[in-house]
């Protein structure tokens, strides 16, 4: 609309002028209207040009370039998303290949003004459906939060937000982040995709960064030994809400393209009371959930290099015995890849990325009394792949991983036997608009 309206009042200035050149037998006269005219046809198709071109996709405050869009529009509705098909081939006959529509997400913004914004995310996991033999729903609110932005130094967030913590967690769209599957660390121990409710300030001062939240706890009595506190995040459904946590993130930008930082949770963890409806073990538990991590990246022309280290604990000793989740977990990963269309004598609308990924973690680094450490929780994970972007927001990913754990099992899927030694080949295509 406002394109129209400004090419209406250009055409209507061309014919005021065309008219009072037609009045003005001076050669001269005419010659400068018809600059004039030109220069003002030139501005039309400036202004039809900007009406269609595609919105700049960037990070705002270290979300998605699809989840930040809502904060690159002057006023009103934003609309974006982001979808991703998955295929694992698995290298052992006991488990069955797998394909499956992982995501499609729709995010759905509001700027009411230039300092309040409304942002959600509203998830399709598996084609909307949970549970295949039962075809129970899987639509989920990722997150729905206002933004008040009230300077770079101080601005408040509320609502249902995403962790600031390690890489993926808040920037995890498929098109900027390497492997047809999320890094089994920021799975397993860091618990992507994690959001909770709450309040948060973010902001910064010179080349430091900073985001420090008061959120809700887990639920203590949905920890798992397989996924560690994966299970306990409440999603933001009738949660038990008595028990808080508070997050610190701060980054650093060292140079342009370096940056390091890293996180601290720390949050109180209980069960499900009266009121509160969930499937839970008959042994109500609580404890405290301790979490932290250090990260650096470094983008330097046509590579990328990622190093990320994580440690966990839960204290809370007389309520975790013999439940076979670790009360100590860690680990670390290192990732490297490099866009070779930059490096030729070409100028390409296309990216081909070649990476390379080492994971090493442990989710029973440390065991609660009546546990021994299960040595198939201590794994190594090397992933090799490509990704091919025929365009910056399509992405097309191939990769093979290599699979190792501790223990003396040999691979397969069934009692005494170890699936975590599996190899897999991946494949996977993925969107954002």
């Amino acid at each position: 609309m406002k394109f129209v309206k400004k090419a209406l009042a250009v055409m209507g200035l061309i014919v005021l002028i065309t008219s009072s050149a037609m009045a003005d037998d001076g050669k001269d006269r005419i010659k400068d209207i018809e600059k004039q005219i030109e220069v003002l046809a030139e501005e039309v198709e400036r202004l039809r040009l900007g009406a269609v071109a595609e919105p700049e996709y960037t990070s705002y405050t270290g979300l998605g370039p699809a989840a930040s869009k809502v904060y690159g529009v002057e006023k009103g509705l934003s609309i974006g998303g982001y979808g991703e098909i998955v295929y694992l081939n698995y290298q052992h006959s006991s488990k069955n290949d797998f394909a499956d529509i992982y995501r499609f997400i729709l995010y759905s913004g509001y700027k009411f003004n230039d300092w309040i914004v409304m942002n959600t995310e509203l998830e399709f996991e598996h084609a909307g459906i949970g549970n295949v033999e039962k075809r129970s729903p899987e639509t989920t609110v990722e997150f729905m939060y206002m933004d008040f932005m009230l300077s770079r130094p101080l601005n408040i967030r509320t609502g249902y937000m995403l962790m600031p913590i390690g890489f993926i967690n808040e920037y995890h769209e498929p098109t900027v982040y390497y492997g047809s599957v999320r890094p089994d660390l920021e799975t397993y121990i860091i618990p992507s995709t994690w959001s909770e409710i709450g309040v948060m300030a973010y902001g910064g001062v010179g080349n430091l960064s900073y985001k420090a939240a008061l959120v809700n706890g887990l639920r203590a009595d949905l920890f798992q030994g397989s996924s560690w506190i994966k299970k306990g995040r409440q999603k933001a459904a009738k949660i038990n809400a008595d028990r808080g946590a508070a997050l610190l993130n701060l980054n650093y930008a060292v140079t342009p393209g370096i940056t390091v930082g890293g996180s601290y949770y720390h949050g109180l963890a209980g069960s499900a009371k009266g009121g509160v409806s969930a499937d839970s073990v008959s042994t109500p538990r609580r404890g405290t959930v301790k979490l932290w991590e250090l990260h650096g990246e470094a983008r330097i022309k046509a590579l990328l290099l990622r190093a990320l280290y994580v440690e966990g604990s839960i204290d809370g000793d007389k309520w975790f015995q013999s439940s076979g989740i670790g009360k100590k977990v860690k680990g670390w990963y290192l990732e490297g890849a490099v866009d070779i269309m930059t490096l030729l004598p070409v100028t390409a609308q296309y990216s081909v990325e070649p990476f390379i990924r080492y994971e090493n973690y442990d989710l029973n680094d440390d065991v609660f009394a009546g546990d021994t450490p299960d040595e198939t929780f201590d794994r190594t994970v090397t992933t090799i792949g490509v990704s091919f972007k025929p365009h910056p927001n399509v992405v097309v990913k191939t990769d093979y991983q290599i699979r190792d754990t501790d223990s003396n099992m040999p691979e397969g899927l069934g009692s005494g036997l170890d699936e975590y030694k599996i190899d897999q080949f991946n494949a996977a295509v993925g969107f954002l608009f």
